[in-house]
């Protein structure tokens, strides 16, 4: 009778471990860290407008509103679409699984009261990963990633500035 009461217990504590097993540890993002960051650095509160592509879920509301000198970041696995803000470029944007990035966002900001650029992170990136777009004082950069050669991106970031 004594091993008929254990076999329950037992097989309760394996299909308990089997569990715990399977899920993240807390802080831990089960697509190794991947995440969009936005950042706010233009000096007045900006509305956020998205567009996800692909069967990607929206990283945030449309009509987010990111407030001065604020930024926020958003865990995503694998990512498609755009970011945009009124009175700047949009950031056009696709990150992959295995930390692929392809990005593009116009240089031709000059006219534009916001500028922005969207910089890839990673440890360590690989291929061509230059930052695009422009920043204050009207420095541009590549529009673009040529044949989307980037690889070991964790984060992009997008950040949004004042002419």
């Amino acid at each position: 009778m004594a091993m008929a009461s254990t076999e329950p217990l037992a097989l309760l504590l394996l299909v308990a471990l089997s569990t715990t097993m399977a899920m993240p540890a807390a802080g831990e993002g089960s697509c190794n860290g991947h995440k969009v960051t936005v950042q706010n650095l233009c000096g007045h509160d900006l509305t956020l407008g998205i567009e996800a592509r692909s069967n990607s879920k929206p990283l945030f509301p449309n009509g987010y509103l990111l407030p001065s000198g604020k930024h926020e970041s958003f865990d995503v696995c694998a990512w498609i679409g755009s970011v945009s803000a009124q009175g700047a470029a949009v950031a056009e944007f696709h990150m992959d699984h295995e930390g692929g990035a392809y990005y593009e966002v116009s240089t031709n900001q000059a006219s534009m009261s916001v500028r922005v650029s969207v910089t890839p992170h990673g440890s360590p990136l690989q291929g061509h990963c230059p930052t695009a777009g422009c920043d204050t004082g009207n420095h541009c950069f590549e529009h673009s990633v040529p044949g989307g050669n980037c690889h070991g991106v964790t984060e992009i970031k997008i950040v949004y500035y004042n002419p």
